[in-house]
């Protein structure tokens, strides 16, 4: 069994600190800035009743376009700006819902409900840059009709009760515009009023849970905040809401019915990372009780860097991403630093709560196994 390394033996080459950067996001004008400045439409390719009302519920610009826009050119927050400070409407052809499957088998098999392509935060290690590389622009689907009745048909499929859940945090974030959507507030009336078994997962690092909080949710929707600790928000969670932000979003919504969970990830390695995801973890019982605690590590794909170096030049990740080791097309820490940031963490959480599930994130069972996490019944995130 490999042995757990305390943190203070970790190589400081692995333990990189987290730097100022040479531009403040987090004070700069685009931070307190609306996250999105105007809406964009393509015509032909969804319903102009449909997106009309919505510019105008939200109050926002609404620019036709003819055809779908391309990657620009810039850099820095240029870029950042052309392709998540505005959101483009447009119908879905491809399925709504579908099985996720982990490339290399270290994930359930759940099922994500996609309603939103990329995200209009700007988190500095979101995989979303990678990911939509070829269309970068935050993209909302607006054809509901489609989805519900897909809903109808999952909601009838045998399909085992731990797979009844449809994540809709894989490729977005479901709440971070929903003042200006509403999609959330009409999809859990929806699943409330219309299905039997299943239950919607939504992950967020948003505060905007406003018009949730007085619907007739059935308790069918799983409301899973993403949180880290302040030093990693301040620095690389550029536009979401702060870490406490989040927390008394999620005793409301806890006050409110809905079943809450958190999610720590991506935990990454810096001068005082024990001693503040340790705080982290005082701060989450001092607001909430969770059903389920899901622990990943900062675990990039190769060819992330370029993205990230292409909207953040100065990141403290790229000097990072140079210190960690190629596992598959990830790049991971080594196994004796996960374990440590990992062992660090639960003694934390069992130290307040005993009873709390605690999962790992794509990680391979003998991590689990070493923890003393079971794996019976993978209380993951992601699962019900």
């Amino acid at each position: 069994m490999p042995e757990i390394t305390s943190y203070r033996t970790i190589n400081p080459k692995i333990n990189m600190e987290i730097k100022e950067h040479a531009v403040s996001y987090e004070n700069s004008e685009d931070q307190q800035s609306p996250l999105v400045s105007e809406l964009w439409a393509i015509r032909g390719k969804c319903d102009e009743l449909t997106v009309n009302k919505m510019a105008e519920n939200a109050n926002l610009p609404l620019k036709w376009l003819g055809k779908f826009p391309g990657i620009n050119g810039d850099k820095g927050i240029n870029k950042l700006k052309a392709e998540r400070n505005v959101l483009l409407l447009r119908n879905r052809t491809s399925p709504f819902i579908e099985q996720f499957q982990h490339p290399i088998g270290r994930c359930a098999k759940f099922y994500k409900l996609t309603a939103y392509n990329s995200c209009n935060f700007w988190c500095e290690y979101c995989y979303l840059y990678l990911t939509f590389r070829n269309m970068p622009v935050s993209t909302h689907f607006v054809n509901y009709e489609k989805l519900f009745r897909e809903l109808i048909k999952f909601d009838n499929q045998n399909i085992p009760e731990r797979l009844r859940i449809l994540n809709l945090g894989e490729l977005c974030d479901p709440l971070a515009l929903e003042s200006v959507t509403g999609f959330a507030k009409e999809l859990i009336t929806f699943v409330a009023k219309e299905t039997k078994e299943t239950k919607l997962l939504f992950l967020t690092k948003s505060d905007d849970i406003g018009s949730l909080l007085n619907l007739d949710h059935g308790g069918k929707s799983i409301i899973s905040f993403s949180i880290n600790t302040d030093k990693i928000y301040q620095q690389l969670e550029h536009r979401t809401a702060s870490p406490e932000s989040r927390l008394i979003a999620a005793r409301e919504l806890q006050n409110a019915g809905y079943e809450v969970r958190l999610r720590i990830d991506p935990v990454i390695l810096y001068s005082t990372w024990s001693k503040d995801y340790t705080a982290l973890i005082e701060k989450i019982f001092a607001y909430v009780r969770p059903s389920r605690i899901t622990i990943g590590e900062y675990r990039p794909s190769k060819g992330l860097a370029s993205h990230i170096s292409s909207r953040f030049p100065n990141s403290s990740l790229l000097k990072i991403n140079a210190a960690l080791i190629k596992e598959g097309a990830k790049l991971k820490y080594p196994e004796k630093y996960r374990l440590a940031m990992f062992h660090t963490i639960i003694n934390a959480i069992r130290t307040r709560d005993k009873r709390v599930k605690i999962a790992l994130c794509k990680e391979e069972s003998k991590i689990w196994k070493t923890l003393n996490i079971p794996m019976n019944g993978l209380y993951c995130n992601c699962l019900r």
